[in-house]
């Protein structure tokens, strides 16, 4: 037998005593640590945290705005856990204690850790997030799992601790329906302006009787729909037309630009009718004078009358933008989330109408101050004339 022959078979000798040697139960200790993976694995996904106020499952979005004490469980079948928080709002007690829980089977007695909320914290600082570290033990065998979770401030009892609580908290939602607001009154008087200008025109259009046929239909034709234009839309309430072109017509298939038709529809009917005023204030004499030199009518009208009707009636404009501002509270019957609609839509989420409210309140009044503050100033540096020509939708 040679040499290299007697290596190996002596090789596997060896081999097969290290085999003989090994106990039986570490393979079954490796299929051991399999199932017990598969435990691991299922307690993490299934496991549940319960409120203390009426030991509800908190679900991943309730964990995220906890505001009271919670349950987390000792165990999941034979997988028992145990935790940790790093926060100085929580703490989770020493001793267990048992609840009552409904399942499909009845009230089931669950032993678990109460985690304490010490203080929440203030609405400057805002939400506080924190890891719930899970550590999950069976069989000698041992995994952390770590869940995300807040703490969210509360608002105080009191009013001005509301006022201020809903200001901070909300306030990102206040400017965002301001600048709606802003935004859709000044798109919506500028653009009435521009139609109004057009209407007025129409509406003091008189046939003479240098007119053909055709143009003096036309002036007639021009003059009635005007008029029936603004016979309906100052006739009927902003919030009736708002309906009734978003719902009922289903207008522009955008809220948005339904409501801002309806601001611009209804704001030349009113700036229309101080135009025509203004136009007509002016005196004939000056039509005259401009006609004797030899000015046509319509010279006469663009370069005469309309510069000086335009400059009486800015602002009574003025007033229908400042106007405007407010009237968009009701375009909040067809969804668009402007100041009011806002305002809805932060007291649905604590119910706390009065503080809300009541910042809406003080926000348009400084909008509506500080843009009749401006006006007032460019009257003056144009020596305009104040024009009270109210209107009121």
């Amino acid at each position: 037998m040679s040499k290299a022959l007697r290596k190996v078979i002596f090789s596997i000798f060896i081999f097969g005593i290290i085999v003989t040697l090994i106990p039986r139960d570490e393979f079954t200790a490796q299929e051991n640590d399999l199932s017990t993976n598969e435990a691991i694995n299922e307690a993490i996904e299934n496991i549940k945290f319960y409120s203390s106020y009426n030991y509800q499952t908190l679900t991943y979005d309730r964990i995220q705005k906890l505001t009271t004490d919670f349950f987390l469980p000792v165990n999941y079948g034979e997988v028992d856990i145990t935790y940790s928080i790093d926060s100085k709002y929580l703490e989770i007690s020493e001793t267990t204690e048992f609840i009552s829980l409904r399942k499909e089977t009845g009230l089931v007695e669950t032993e678990v850790y109460r985690v304490r909320v010490l203080s929440l914290p203030n609405v400057f600082k805002g939400e506080q997030a924190f890891l719930i570290s899970a550590n999950f033990h069976v069989n000698n065998d041992y995994f952390t799992h770590h869940y995300q979770a807040m703490l969210i401030p509360i608002i105080p009892d009191d009013f001005f601790g509301g006022a201020i609580y809903t200001l901070v908290r909300y306030g990102k939602m206040f400017l965002e329906g301001a600048g709606i607001t802003l935004g859709i009154s000044f798109i919506g008087t500028v653009t009435g302006f521009i139609l109004a200008l057009f209407l007025a025109t129409a509406k003091i259009q008189e046939s003479s009787s240098l007119d053909n046929g055709f143009k003096k239909i036309m002036k007639v034709s021009l003059k009635r729909l005007s008029s029936i234009y603004i016979i309906i839309f100052r006739g009927t309430p902003m919030i009736v037309q708002a309906s009734f072109f978003w719902y009922g017509l289903g207008l522009f298939g955008n809220v948005f630009l339904c409501g801002l038709f309806v601001v611009s529809a209804n704001t030349a009917a009113y700036i229309a009718e101080i135009i025509r005023g203004s136009i007509q204030a002016i005196d004939k004499g000056q039509t005259e004078a401009s006609l004797s030199l030899g000015m046509s009518y319509t010279q006469t009208f663009l370069f005469i009358i309309f510069p000086q009707a335009i400059k009486n009636s800015m602002p009574a404009i003025g007033n229908e933008f400042v106007i405007n501002i407010k009237d968009t509270a009701v375009l909040s019957v067809i969804g668009i989330f402007e100041l009011f609609n806002m305002a809805k839509k932060i007291t649905g989420m604590h119910y706390r109408q009065l503080e809300a409210y009541a910042i809406v309140a003080l926000i348009y009044l400084v909008l509506t101050y500080s843009i009749t503050s401006l006006l007032k100033l460019v009257e003056k540096r144009m020596g305009m004339k104040p024009l009270e020509l109210t209107s009121s939708n």
